[in-house]
């Protein structure tokens, strides 16, 4: 089997019902919801999907490895698809998000076809926030220069005010 033909996974595929139901068992349940339930089975708990969306939250899909992921603000990550843009966190109960995903899903696992499956990775062009998204090299004249500080520093405690609590020259008061 050539590289090519090993497709980029997708939630309906990698969340699949355990080897003692039948390999159709879970036809039924949205993609997006399928992670809860193989999340159930896998760690032996009870955890339920939020009951509604977030409103005005947006995660951005990219392909890790060759599947499709979207990562949580919690640090997890599940495996989605562009059949169903939700995502919900059985992790830590991060309700439902709406998944943003490229205009054409298959051009995007077409680009990383030919790869090695642990070099397929792709992301949006406009995901500034992915973690482990190739980064542009930083131009020499930018180098050496600390960045403006966006807050103010904090004010450094004073070597000659005593710590609260201490009498003179540091020792402890009485």
């Amino acid at each position: 089997m050539r590289q090519r033909d090993t497709p980029v996974r997708r939630a309906q595929h990698y969340y699949a019902p355990p080897p003692t139901e039948r390999p159709d068992a879970w036809d039924l349940i949205p993609p997006a919801e399928r992670v809860w339930r193989w999340y159930e089975q896998q760690m032996q708990r009870r955890v339920a999907p939020p009951a509604g969306m977030l409103l005005g939250v947006s995660i951005y899909a990219r392909i890790n490895h060759g599947r499709w992921v979207a990562d949580c603000p919690c640090g997890s990550a599940q495996v989605v698809t562009p059949d169903d843009a939700r995502f919900a966190c059985p992790e830590c109960g991060y309700g439902w998000a709406q998944l943003t995903f490229p205009a054409q899903p298959a051009a995007a696992e077409a680009a990383v076809a030919d790869r090695a499956p642990h070099e397929r990775n792709w992301w949006h062009e406009q995901d500034r926030a992915a973690w482990d998204r190739t980064r542009q090299p930083v131009p020499e004249k930018d180098r050496g220069q600390p960045p403006e500080p966006t807050e103010p520093v904090p004010e450094e405690p004073k070597p000659e005010d005593p710590p609260a609590g201490t009498g003179p020259k540091g020792s402890p008061s009485r």
